[in-house]
């Protein structure tokens, strides 16, 4: 196989999710959805480039990228910057949501407690009726500062307090 990284069963598991949904099995496209079942996780477009180590080129990535969205197996939405991030659809049954860091960029999913989203649910349904609207999607996003960062942010802190 093309990448000898990518354990067998993974492997396997990127080619039947192109099998089950008719897509012709190609070399950038398991690559595409290896990096992704690897990782588990949402990832940057420029990841998943340097993560292919050179296997992949932007233009193929983009179409990559709108093919296995319009095909709904995977979900794009974009960070702070406007950078565009993918993840697969439907590895987590769930619905979950996502932590941006505010320094370096790092996306995280996280999942809510059952009640909030259930409440959340009851608003979206009061604000359908106010605005006769139907609501097909929602999004909770958090921002803050990653470990690494918030150490780094301390540190940073920290010194320049004392240099006063």
């Amino acid at each position: 196989m093309y990448n000898h990284e990518m354990p067998k069963t993974q492997i396997k598991k990127s080619k039947q999710i192109l099998l089950d949904n008719n897509i012709p099995v190609t070399k950038p496209r398991m690559l595409v959805l290896d990096i992704l079942l690897k990782n588990e996780g949402p990832l940057k477009v420029e990841e998943i480039l340097a993560l292919s180590k050179g296997k992949l080129a932007m233009s193929s990535m983009y179409r990559i990228i709108n093919n296995l969205k319009s095909l709904k197996l995977i979900n794009e939405f974009q960070t702070l910057e406007k950078t565009k991030v993918i993840e697969l659809a439907g590895v987590k049954d769930e619905h979950h949501h996502h932590i941006f860091c505010e320094l370096c960029g790092a996306v995280y999913d996280f999942d809510v407690n059952d009640n909030l989203e259930k409440d959340l649910e009851k608003e979206i349904i009061k604000i359908e009726s106010k605005y006769k609207i139907t609501v097909t999607s929602h999004s909770l996003e958090f921002l803050g500062l990653c470990n690494n960062c918030r150490s780094s942010h301390k540190q940073l802190r920290t010194s320049h307090r004392n240099l006063s």
